[in-house]
């Protein structure tokens, strides 16, 4: 039996951790928090912090794994270089490390001619003292889940979020943005043999964009997009991982759309979390994007062709939509395929661990998941 090991147990693990063992394989699953709720799903449970190089790389060699993986953001870099000792498959470090800090990317992406909005990084405050043409997106250099990014249109909101920002980023870095209009996608792909494969394009809605949060609450596959702009998008993404180098893994990227482009937001090289690669994908089209993860870890080939062509959303739960979606979940609709209601709360929804849960539909036609969609949005 061949032996996985993944880096992280939290909530968006338990997907990958699952299909290990459907597909079965052993799983080894390593994380810092004993409790963390994918440790219920692993063959055997590994306490050790995933930023732990030489840890992970003592109990990838303990138990002379097959593969290493994770579906996370922070852990790519131990990926990468654990599997390069020991021969596994996988990113190069390099593209780990360039896929992991946003400015790096916007430094090679320039360099490229790749559209990228206007940039600075920002150890201080003072380092922003020049910069007026506002609005601007403040991000973290290094974080995820849209925790400490927000949008800021004045001076005064620049100084009072930007020591939040730091906070969020494990290198005390800032990236100040030019704020880009336009609709949003994410683009889910898997690269291997140095071949790029464009699985689905998703649409993106936000919430919160009025008080300059970004925070994703709609997803919808396939994205409602006219043929040119598809092909606009695929190119952008394929330029943009060609240059990156990127080979042996998915990737993830966010791109904006206007009259002027198509504009890369960042590019990850893991899978596409909130739900989208591990139920959206293959929901609308078939393809096993988490049983891919899983073969290229181990060397082995992917499958890449659609076999459904069904529409797939996924709504999160917010105090405006919270007693809609609660109802249609008890209504037992044919549509829904899963479902999620935490807690009721009426704090603003400022990052992805602030929504309250999720519903997952799925349609035969746009008209028929627009339509259920629109019960609960």
């Amino acid at each position: 039996m061949k032996k996985i090991l993944i880096l992280g147990a939290g909530e968006m693990q338990v997907p990958v951790i699952k299909k290990v063992k459907e597909l079965g394989l052993y799983s080894y699953v390593a994380d810092y928090n004993p409790l963390a709720p994918g440790f219920i799903y692993a063959d055997q449970k590994v306490v050790v912090s995933t930023d732990d190089y030489e840890g992970i790389l003592s109990v990838a060699k303990q138990f002379s794994v097959d593969g290493i993986l994770t579906t996370s953001d922070f852990p790519v870099n131990i990926v990468a270089k654990v599997s390069h000792q020991l021969g596994l498959s996988s990113m190069t470090e390099s593209v780990a490390e360039i896929c992991t800090n946003k400015f790096r990317q916007r430094i090679l992406f320039q360099s490229a001619r790749i559209n990228v909005p206007y940039f600075k990084l920002c150890s201080n405050i003072l380092d922003t003292a020049n910069l007026n043409n506002f609005p601007y997106v403040v991000k973290p250099v290094d974080s995820s889940a849209s925790r400490g990014v927000k949008k800021v249109s004045s001076r005064i909101e620049l100084e009072e979020h930007f020591a939040d920002a730091l906070n969020y980023s494990k290198i005390k870095s800032v990236l100040l943005e030019e704020f880009i209009e336009g609709r949003e996608f994410s683009v889910e792909t898997l690269t291997q043999k140095n071949i790029t494969h464009i699985i689905a394009i998703t649409e993106k809605l936000v919430i919160g964009e009025h008080e300059g949060y970004f925070v994703e609450d709609t997803h919808i596959e396939p994205a409602r997009i006219s043929s040119a702009e598809r092909l606009l998008i695929e190119r952008e993404v394929k330029n943009a991982i060609d240059i990156i180098g990127i080979n042996n893994c998915p990737t993830h990227t966010e791109i904006k759309l206007n009259n002027k482009g198509a504009f890369i937001v960042e590019i990850a090289c893991r899978l596409g979390g909130d739900y989208i690669t591990s139920d959206l994908v293959p929901l609308s089209t078939g393809v096993d994007m988490l049983a891919n993860l899983i073969r290229i870890s181990l060397g082995e080939d992917i499958i890449v062709y659609p076999s459904l062509n069904r529409h797939a959303c996924i709504q999160f739960i917010n105090s405006t939509n919270y007693n809609r979606c609660k109802s249609y979940i008890e209504s037992e609709n044919k549509h829904i395929v899963r479902s999620e209601i935490k807690g009721y709360h009426n704090r603003e929804i400022k990052n992805s661990l602030d929504r309250m849960g999720y519903i997952i539909i799925i349609g035969d036609t746009l008209e028929e998941m627009e339509y259920n969609l629109s019960l609960i949005k």
